[in-house]
């Protein structure tokens, strides 16, 4: 059974900011910079050149929170800073022995995201601080605004040119899904047995480590509907692109903004939509009207004030059975009806898959919540330095880490805290 110091489970932007970090790019910081608090300004000073060496419990200590202390040198302004003005810079030093596990590779879940699909934040947010998005619009000769969103034809080979530009590629297993994560029996010098399969060849593999970083994402276990009838052959249970679903009539199941997106999208390719959701009708127009900022919420603006002879609504709303044939039977609010659809396309979300640590019971959950229907539970971390209160050596890293918030920007700079914590307990710093 082979054995790597850290092992890496997800290949999004929580996974890969670790493995840069732990490739040997330690962050320094350079020049004129300034934080709002002067004991923060004098603790950067003093570990400026090695501020992963240093305890974050000592910001902690401080009031200040080790995670805003990183991200302020990434993100000092509410823009992006053009790269010459960058005090966040990176040396490279030896590698921590550590190795990824990805099912769909560097980008993780963005590679299985709808074709067109566009950021919900401008692109600097999507950023990982090692390479910036900017570096790579020039290297790729993109003429983009790394202030505006960000289309995944673009974000996806950012994050495949980080994993190029870094020297992560080598330690990447691409098409492997982490099954299990559970603790080394006493005859194995390690913490973790780590079960995996590959997803090409069906065969089951399994390694030895001594941490585990947790980045698998927040739709790493896509929810089920409760209906009859999923498996019919009209019925998808992810939305790419309205050429993909054959037919005039099209039933979106959701509520969400991967569902909202959809819908919009279909309707707009001239699709006869019918929109399901569970949420009032309150609910849905208070996202919409607070997402103005986004050219689709724009565009659902424009739909909502129009005839919407092409886009029906259903609130209040569950679809129980899906016959053949294109048979829907939904319980409505007044009763239940029957529609007759070409396809149907189930965007309910998901969740972490937390089944991976079944091995570990009573883990600690944080309910994160936020105005505009994006909901998980986190798991409780120390603040200082992202490892699980109930697993220790396990770390938590992107929107399954309490503490990161729900915005991407959020997570990003808790790949320091998580890195940092595994080179100081090894002896590399």
């Amino acid at each position: 059974m082979q054995h790597h110091s850290v092992i890496i489970a997800g290949g999004g932007p929580g996974g890969l900011g670790v493995a840069a970090t732990l490739e040997g790019w330690h962050p320094r910081f350079e020049g004129d910079y300034e934080f709002p608090s002067p004991e923060v300004q004098t603790f950067a000073r003093t570990h400026e050149q090695n501020p992963l060496a240093f305890d974050p419990h000592e910001l902690l200590e401080r009031g200040h929170r080790p995670i805003d202390f990183y991200r302020m040198r990434h993100h000092p302004i509410q823009g992006a800073l053009p790269l010459e003005e960058w005090t966040l810079k990176f040396t490279k030093n030896d590698r921590v022995d550590w190795l990824m596990f990805t099912t769909e590779g560097p980008g993780g879940l963005w590679n299985n995201t709808p074709k067109e699909q566009m950021t919900l934040g401008p692109a600097h947010w999507m950023e990982l601080a090692h390479y910036p998005i900017g570096k790579f619009y020039e290297q790729t000769d993109r003429d983009r605004d790394i202030n505006a969103l960000i289309h995944r034809n673009d974000l996806v080979p950012y994050y495949q040119a980080f994993a190029e530009e870094l020297g992560l590629n080598d330690h990447i297993r691409s098409g492997v899904k982490v099954t299990n994560v559970s603790p080394a029996d006493e005859n194995i010098e390690a913490r973790f047995i780590v079960e995996a399969v590959d997803q090409t060849t069906g065969l089951d593999i399994k390694y030895s480590c001594d941490y585990v970083v947790f980045g698998v994402g927040p739709r790493s276990s896509i929810r089920k509907l409760d209906a009859h009838g999923t498996d019919q052959n009209y019925v998808s249970l992810a939305y790419t692109h309205p050429e993909d679903y054959p037919g005039e009539r099209v039933m979106v199941v959701g509520g969400g903004r991967s569902a909202d997106w959809a819908a919009q999208e279909l309707h707009d390719a001239g699709k006869i939509v019918v929109y399901v959701m569970r949420q009032k009708p309150e609910s849905h127009l208070k996202l919409i009207n607070e997402s103005q900022f986004l050219p689709y919420y724009q565009r659902w603006g424009e739909i909502l004030d129009g005839e919407q002879e092409r886009m029906g609504l259903l609130y209040e709303s569950n679809v129980t059975v899906f016959e053949s044939g294109g048979l829907a039977t939904i319980s409505t609010n007044k009763g239940r009806i029957q529609l007759q659809v070409d396809h149907a396309v189930v965007e309910i979300g998901g969740d972490p898959d937390y089944e991976i640590l079944r091995s570990y019971s009573d883990l600690t959950f944080h309910a994160k919540r936020d105005n505009f229907r994006f909901q998980l539970n986190q798991l409780v971390v120390d603040q200082a330095t992202f490892e699980s209160v109930d697993i220790p050596g396990l770390y938590p890293a992107g929107y399954s880490a309490q503490g990161t918030g729900l915005s991407v920007i959020g997570f990003h700079a808790g790949c320091f805290l998580i890195a940092g914590d595994i080179l100081r307990k090894s002896g590399a710093i």
